[in-house]
Formats: structure tokens, C-alpha cells, sequence
């Protein structure tokens, strides 16, 4: 193990990240700062024209998300807003694709290097997998070709953007360089449950494996795999592990049939895999981890904390905007989405089922945690 877990962060740089350019980081740069002065505007400007519209509605103090939606139809505020949100993250993608196309050649040098060297982990591509509609129908964040992205046998080019489309749209949204989800949940499980200790987990719709990474710096004598339905992220997460040199087992599968035996792991975990799936997916992944966890063993689905019970209408009024124009179309679904009771529904005792707000390291917000212990 060469890497702690304080390293394995936002900023952790490997043999698969591409070097930004001096145009490249300008144009980087202008894309941070504009969503960082989007936020800036949502909180202060557009957030009071929210609060007078909802002050409005008298007879409706809680107002349900239906009626939220129409508040800043007509807000000239709004429209400049919203339209900057969705150029800012089309900039976005344009300017990482251009940054990762351009060293195509060096990457594809250095992914042969890697894989002559002698494996840590391991990948399983299913090539006979047929992939959900609602997984190749949707371009999450506007992402270029999606998550399922996938055009020869060594293709990893979705991996990459996801990396690097991930570390700065989070960034220009306030979470900070030293922040990452997985290690919020590696905190939580220490302080929630300080005598637990995994000998064997699973990262559920692991993507890129930036999460997974964290898993295994936290918890090293575990033995670690990832799962997810991209066939292009996994290979690029396959590569990532290799080059960090953390042995973990990736798989193409899906997070509700891993195909894995019964209680086979001790830690189930998946980071913001819940708002990215539709409530029947989201009920087949609980009873996956219940079948798939050893007794006495933990499960922690960590995902973002807007809409859960008690946030601001302003808030949700800002998720569903995600949904309208964001590619996030189960985010919604998820807010409306009990999942203690799904946990339970899937055979978990109510008794041991959780649901907990996780700080960020160097960041103003906190995380959604819900899981339960297997009697």
C-alpha cells in the first residue's frame, strides 16, 4: 500500500490523468469561477425572489414540489441563470473532451504500460450484458455519450471524463480538493461503528473507482471489488487501480444483479448511485445488498442530501432544475423515495436501519447516509 487515505483525494494525480495544457487550465478556470458565481447568484439573488414568491402563497406555507416548480417562471433573473448553468456545463464537457482527445495517443501508451505490468486486481468485462434503457437513455450531467459509452475493447475514454468532469464540477459547486465521498463514509463507519472492520466489500456502481480507491486506503486488509454497468468506466477504474497500485476487482454488472454468491461480503457500499436510478432499481439494489451481506455485516449508501426530509423548499426547488435540465431525471424519484423502507422491504430489521448526515472534510455541505447492520 503506497498511498494513505488522505491522499486519495480530488487532487490525487496518476499515470491516467492527462496534463492540462495552459489553455487548458484556462479554460478550466473560467468554467470553475463562472459555476462558483452561479451559486453566488442562486443563494442571494434568486433565492429571495424564491422566498417572495413563496411568501405568496398563504394558504400553502409548505408549498408541495409541483407548485415550487412555477415560482421563477416568469424571473428574467432565472432565465440569464439557468441559461448560464446549462452553457457552463456544456463548456464544460467540450473543454475536458478536448483536453483528454488531444493525449489520446500518450494515454493509450501509457494504459499498454500498465497493463504489461503484473496485475493487483483484475477486470471482468460481460460482453452478453444487455444494458438498462434508462442507463443508456440518459447522458448524466450532459456527460458526451453517457455513462455506457463504449466503442472498442479497450475503450476508457468514459472513465476519463467522468474523472475529470467530476473533480471540477464538484469544485465550482464548493466541495472541496481534500473532500471525496468514500472517505465521508470510511469517517462514518469509524465513528458510527468504531469496532467494525471489513475483511471483504463492494462498491456498488463504483464508476471510475475513485470511491473504491478510498474504500481500500481505509480499509487495506479488505479485499475490494467494484461493480457498474459501464463498460468503459471500468476499464479506465481498472487502469487508475493499477497505477495507484490498489488491488481491486472490478466487474461489469448490474448493482440490483451482481451475480455474486449470497453473503459474500461484509461492506456494501454505493456513493451516489441512488438519485442516478429509478425507484424499482433503487428497491432491486437493497435487496441485492441484503442478499449479497454477510451476517453481522454493514451496509452505507452514501447520496446527496437535497429533498431528504426537513430541506429547504429553495433547495428542492434547485434539485428539480437538475431533473428539467441537468440529465437527472430520477432525482425527483429518489427525493420522493423512502428508503428506510425499502432497506426493510428487502429484509433488513427496522431496528437496524439508519439514516445520518456526514460533514465534508474541507467543504460547507454535509452527506447523506443511509444503510443498515445485518442481524
Amino acid at each position: 500500500m503506497t498511498q494513505r487515505t488522505a491522499e486519495l483525494n480530488r487532487s490525487t494525480v496518476h499515470d491516467m490523468s492527462p496534463s492540462p495544457s495552459a489553455r487548458d487550465r484556462g479554460r478550466q478556470s473560467f468554467i470553475f469561477h463562472t459555476k462558483r458565481h452561479l451559486g453566488q447568484f442562486a443563494r442571494l439573488q434568486l433565492q429571495a425572489e424564491f422566498d417572495w414568491a413563496a411568501g405568496q402563497e398563504a394558504t400553502q406555507p409548505q408549498p408541495a414540489i409541483c407548485a415550487e416548480t412555477a415560482y421563477l417562471s416568469g424571473s428574467p433573473a432565472f432565465a440569464a441563470w439557468s441559461a448560464l448553468n446549462i452553457g457552463s456545463q456544456q463548456q464544460m464537457w467540450r473543454a475536458l473532451s478536448d483536453m483528454v482527445l488531444r493525449q489520446r495517443d500518450q494515454m493509450v501508451a501509457r494504459a499498454d504500460m500498465l497493463l504489461s505490468q503484473p496485475p493487483l486486481g483484475s477486470l471482468e468485462i460481460d460482453t452478453q450484458l444487455s444494458l438498462p434503457g434508462y442507463f443508456t437513455d440518459t447522458a448524466y450531467h450532459g456527460q458526451p455519450g453517457g455513462y455506457c459509452l463504449d466503442d472498442h475493447d479497450s475503450d476508457w475514454f468514459s472513465g476519463a471524463l467522468q474523472e475529470a468532469g467530476g473533480t471540477l464540477y464538484s469544485r465550482g459547486a464548493g466541495t472541496g480538493e481534500k473532500d471525496s465521498k468514500g472517505q465521508a463514509v470510511v469517517r462514518f463507519i469509524r465513528e458510527r461503528f468504531p469496532d467494525f472492520v471489513p475483511e471483504k466489500l463492494v462498491d456498488l456502481g463504483c464508476g471510475y473507482g475513485g470511491q473504491t480507491s478510498n474504500y481500500v486506503a481505509g480499509f487495506p486488509d479488505a479485499e475490494a471489488h467494484g461493480v457498474d454497468l459501464g463498460a468503459g468506466l471500468l476499464r479506465y477504474a481498472h487502469l487508475r487501480a493499477q497505477s495507484l497500485r490498489l488491488p481491486i476487482h472490478f466487474k461489469q454488472a448490474c448493482a440490483s444483479e451482481t451475480g455474486f454468491p449470497d453473503a459474500s461480503f461484509d461492506l456494501v457500499v454505493s456513493n451516489i448511485l441512488l438519485h442516478e436510478i429509478p425507484r424499482e432499481m433503487l428497491e432491486g439494489v437493497m435487496r441485492e445488498s441484503f442478499r449479497v451481506l454477510k451476517p453481522g455485516g454493514l451496509v452505507v449508501h452514501q447520496d446527496v442530501p437535497t429533498q431528504r426530509q426537513g430541506t429547504p423548499a429553495f433547495q428542492r426547488w434547485l434539485s428539480n432544475w437538475q431533473v428539467e435540465h441537468n440529465d437527472e431525471p430520477f432525482w425527483r424519484v429518489f427525493s420522493e423515495t423512502a428508503v428506510p423502507e425499502a432497506l426493510v422491504a428487502a429484509g433488513f430489521d427496522s431496528q437496524q436501519v439508519f439514516e445520518a448526515y456526514q460533514p465534508q472534510v474541507d467543504g460547507p455541505l454535509v452527506w447523506y447516509m443511509v444503510g443498515a447492520r445485518k442481524l
